[in-house]
């Protein structure tokens, strides 16, 4: 790797609505691409709530050009609330890197499905058992699966079936 590549790449935290507002045009297409295929990103119906309602935006950029973004609520800690890439192969490994850095760490937890789910299972982070859903979320839970890990709750006015993994929460005991 040249000296350039990596004078290049930057590392962006975002706490600050002035900031996000700079961005959120790249970002919100980004989750737009990535979460299509699962029906669209639901943990935010616009981009103005997406600004308000979250906490930190960890950016990473090469060259100038968004190429990850990993975004954050605080709720009972660090809840992950979306994760995109570029669609390049540096864009998903960065977005990997950050993913495995917080399980390192043990600072977050979220909400998941689908392939982000199978790959934090095969990271080793753990499931949060089901029957806390609805005390973390603060939202009404439809059903819990019989397994102890799948809920099902609706989201913009649809079932989604869910669950939880990372590191059960402050404030939330057992």
């Amino acid at each position: 790797m040249k000296l350039k590549e990596l004078l290049s790449e930057r590392i962006l935290n975002v706490f600050d609505e002035p900031t996000k507002r700079q961005y959120i045009d790249v970002i919100w297409d980004m989750l737009d691409r990535t979460y299509h295929k699962l029906g669209g990103f639901k943990s935010s119906p616009d981009k103005e709530h997406l600004i308000k309602d979250t906490s930190l935006w960890k950016i990473i950029r090469k060259g100038g050009t968004i190429i990850a973004v990993k975004i954050y609520k605080d709720k009972y800690g660090r809840k992950s609330i979306g994760s995109a890439h570029d669609g390049t192969p540096q864009g998903k490994s960065e977005l990997i890197k950050m993913v495995v850095d917080d399980i390192r760490h043990k600072r977050m937890w979220g909400e998941t499905s689908h392939g982000l789910e199978k790959f934090y299972v095969k990271q080793g982070l753990a499931p949060i058992p089901n029957k806390y859903a609805e005390k973390i979320l603060e939202k009404p839970i439809i059903s819990l699966d019989p397994d102890g890990i799948h809920y099902t709750r609706e989201i913009q006015g649809a079932p989604h079936v869910k669950a939880i993994y990372g590191f059960l929460p402050p404030g939330i005991t057992t």
